[in-house]
């Protein structure tokens, strides 16, 4: 039997509906981790800085440790009836040592700046989860063969076929798009690797902290040095909802096109069977689902951006229960664009082009009206503006004809009765697809080594991305072994000064934000 929640102050505890209602454990699980690492780290700094005794810091430590081992055996449960992480952890020490001894362990913090810190070291493995998933994409979308860079697509502007491009071109596109994802998550990161542990409820402590040092041993890069800043701010969660919501959008906007082009009146792109399903009385369907509900759930990451700005915007400064919704919606968020994310990539890996339709829609639109213009300006000399009108009425004439770009002979005949004559060989070469393609060659154009050449630039950031993710992945980890080789040898007995100065010396240091 525990005590209740809330002491001496109160003369009876919250009813069961009132628990219900307010409990957090459900959603707590995922911050098992980070609580007991920073549990670990807190207690440290108490012992380190003899602000409890090292003969209870010690047990506390070794409580700790065995509840980490029984977290990683997947064997440590959350009662609902501790109302969330924190003081389930707490109460199981207390429960393993008594309150004489695990009553120690929350000196000098308070819930406001634990959840806090919590929420920040599991966002951070969150976004690096999302930086590599989106990694693999990008990849899945560089790795195309060579006749991707002359496999014909209609471009599309305002829904219209404009100007023929290539799948390579489209490929790249958007793992260009998809690269601003990885920069936007790199940028958030940067914001959220800021402990607020030390804070305490809002006004900081009497107790000589040493907030670096278990900043250091949670592997973070920085301190909030205002303690009403650290234990209030909502900004990191909010912009990490940003991203996931614009990443959720542009793997809408790529989804959008692949339902589009795999319907018959299109026939560009055909999904995988294994991404597809059929009809329960339509026989003859094949349904892109997967691209359909990556487009409709890109609502999902969209609406938590829009919960948590309006859960936000009027609680003050200090904490207040509305913050506790976050977490919800956010981690709801988190699993609906990882797991898009890593299905997009699947889908994208099986997708078959088809070039000959592109080709035939790129005539019968006439997308390549464009390269008569350009001719008649740098051929015959002619202002863009009347080259623009003298096309358009070419297009405008073959229209009323019933006829195509295709009919080159028809062409020469309009343009000579124009004034502006073309021999019926030239129109063939300028409005082929395939030769429009090839002839925009500058930087960032649509001819193969203009593709080429941005892919590789594309694939040079993709390292450089690739390589941030490594160190800090490997950043983190080690700041975790450090700090349970800490707890390890000073439960056993060892002097708290020499086995931290030894385990933080090969940790970065901070500073303060």
């Amino acid at each position: 039997m525990t005590d209740k929640l809330w002491g001496g102050r109160f003369d009876e505890d919250i009813t069961p509906d009132v628990l219900d209602y307010t409990l957090t454990t459900d959603v707590d699980v995922r911050l098992v981790f980070a609580d007991l690492w920073q549990d670990i780290a807190h207690v440290l700094m108490l012992g380190r800085r003899e602000i409890i005794p090292a003969e209870n810091a010690r047990a506390i430590l070794g409580a700790l440790l065995r509840l980490s081992e029984r977290h990683e055996r997947g064997e440590l449960r959350l009662r609902p009836e501790l109302e969330d992480v924190h003081f389930n952890i707490e109460q199981m020490v207390i429960e393993d040592l008594g309150r004489e001894v695990g009553g120690h362990m929350h000196t000098a913090r308070s819930r406001n700046d634990q959840v806090s810190t919590d929420a920040r070291m599991y966002l951070r493995r969150v976004q690096l989860d999302a930086v590599a998933a989106n990694l693999a994409l990008i990849d899945v979308l560089l790795s195309f063969p060579e006749e991707d860079l002359l496999a014909i697509l209609p471009g599309y502007t305002h829904s219209q076929a404009a100007q023929p491009v290539s799948v390579g071109f489209w490929k790249t596109a958007h793992a260009s798009m998809l690269l601003r994802d990885v920069r936007r998550l790199r940028d958030v990161f940067d914001r959220t690797d800021e402990s607020a542990l030390g804070a305490c409820a809002l006004a900081g402590t009497s107790f000589p902290l040493d907030r670096e040092l278990s900043a250091r041993l949670l592997g973070f890069r920085g301190v909030l040095s205002h303690a009403l800043d650290a234990t209030s701010a909502r900004d990191y969660l909010i912009e990490s909802a940003a991203a996931f919501a614009i990443g959720g959008n542009n793997l809408s906007r790529m989804a959008e096109e692949i339902v589009l082009w795999s319907g018959h009146e299109y026939s560009l792109v055909e999904v995988s069977d294994a991404y597809a399903t059929g009809s329960s009385i339509m026989p003859q369907k094949k349904n892109p689902v997967v691209a359909e509900l990556t487009r409709g759930r890109a609502g999902r990451t969209a609406g938590t951006l829009v919960q948590l700005l309006t859960m936000a915007k009027g609680v003050t400064l200090g904490y207040s229960c509305d913050l506790q919704d976050d977490k919800p919606y956010l981690w709801n968020a988190i699993d609906t664009y990882l797991s898009t994310l890593r299905i997009v990539a699947g889908q994208t890996r099986g997708l078959r082009f088809n070039s000959e339709r592109g080709e035939d829609l790129c005539w019968d639109n006439f997308s390549t009206a464009t390269e008569l213009a350009n001719y008649l300006v740098s051929d015959h000399g002619l202002p863009f503006r009347e080259a623009h009108h003298v096309t358009g009425s070419l297009v405008g004439a073959l229209l009323k004809r019933g006829a195509t770009l295709r009919d080159t002979a028809a062409g020469a005949e309009i343009l000579a009765g124009l004034g502006h004559p073309v021999e019926e060989q030239t129109l063939a070469r300028l409005f082929a697809p395939r030769a429009a393609v090839t002839s925009y060659t500058s930087p960032g154009g649509t001819s193969p080594q203009s593709v080429e050449a941005v892919r590789a630039e594309l694939r040079q950031a993709v390292q450089g991305h690739a390589e941030w993710l490594e160190r800090t992945r490997d950043k983190l980890d080690t700041a975790h072994a450090a700090t349970l080789r800490a707890a390890r040898e000073i439960a056993d007995g060892a002097d708290f000064a020499k086995v931290l100065d030894t385990v933080t010396a090969d940790l970065p240091a901070v500073h303060q934000r």
